[in-house]
């Protein structure tokens, strides 16, 4: 693994957010392991394990297209581990280890004040982040308690992995259909988790795409201009116009002695003052 000294850790909110979702799938694939004479709870993190395939791709094909050097990433920075973890087997999401232990260095050895400073500055994105990893830790843990709940109980309609997570995904996202419903009270417990965490969770992202489409965008393509300098040149204009009125006055006053010389004839002032055009009868 290289070793690299980090001074400015921009993509710390993007890689604590994989972080988070290659944790999960080692706790998916530990769960499995223990689990394994419960066929339901294995069905729900199998395809849980599923959904994480797809960001674990997408997540390979980002770095893969965004590096300068793709074969030094394949081959010295993890490349190889992020494909084979984005295939869906639950056994190969061990691979995602290689990808914790990268992160857990990179913020190790980037000092905690500049961890805290990044974060701060990417406060909207690390909500983003934050929210989609709440949705997928809600979805996997209410589709394992709702079907712990359910399963055995009489008169039950969620029963099996594909169910509780249909279920999971439709109370969380407060659509509530009622082909599927708890009929325990640990069951309708934990669909009142799910609905107040759902109403929050799509709250706050509303919130953060109305603020993003608002919000001007900065443009980074020209460097700011010094204040001394943009005011300097604005005095400068003023100063300009300001000898240019006084030139207009002077001149005005001049024609105005010379029309007193002349006896008031009106000939001088009506034919010499600058901007006057018209001519007597």
């Amino acid at each position: 693994m290289a070793t690299v000294t980090y001074t400015d850790y921009s993509r710390l909110v993007y890689d604590s957010f994989i972080f988070l979702l290659s944790l999960l799938a080692v706790i998916n694939l530990i769960i499995s392991v223990i689990s394994y004479f419960q066929r339901d709870i294995v069905g729900v993190v199998v395809l849980i394990n599923l959904y994480l395939s797809v960001f674990f791709f997408g997540d390979f094909l980002y770095r893969f297209f965004s590096t300068d050097s793709k074969w030094h990433y394949f081959i010295f920075n993890g490349g190889w581990a992020d494909l084979i973890s984005s295939v869906p087997f639950p056994v190969l999401k061990i691979f995602r280890v290689y990808r914790i232990i990268e992160v857990a260095l990179k913020v190790r050895k980037f000092e905690a004040e500049n961890v805290v400073d990044e974060l701060s500055r990417s406060r909207a994105n690390g909500a983003f982040y934050v929210i989609i990893f709440w949705i997928v830790m809600t979805i996997e843990f209410g589709s394992i308690l709702i079907l712990h709940a359910e399963r055995l109980a009489e008169n039950a309609t969620i029963l099996s992995a594909g169910d509780a997570i249909w279920w999971s995904i439709v109370t969380i996202t407060t659509v509530g259909y009622g082909d599927l419903y708890p009929v325990t009270s640990s069951g309708r417990v934990v669909a009142i988790i799910l609905m107040v965490s759902g109403v929050g969770v799509f709250g706050t992202m509303a919130g953060f795409l109305s603020t993003k489409l608002v919000t001007p965008k900065k443009r980074t393509d020209q460097p700011p201009e010094d204040k001394t300098e943009v005011n300097e040149r604005k005095l400068d204009e003023v100063m300009v116009r300001l000898d240019a009125q006084l030139e207009v006055t002077n001149s005005i006053l001049l024609r105005l002695k010379q029309y007193e010389e002349a006896g008031g004839g009106g000939s001088v002032l009506q034919e010499d003052i600058p901007g006057d055009s018209k001519k007597s009868p």
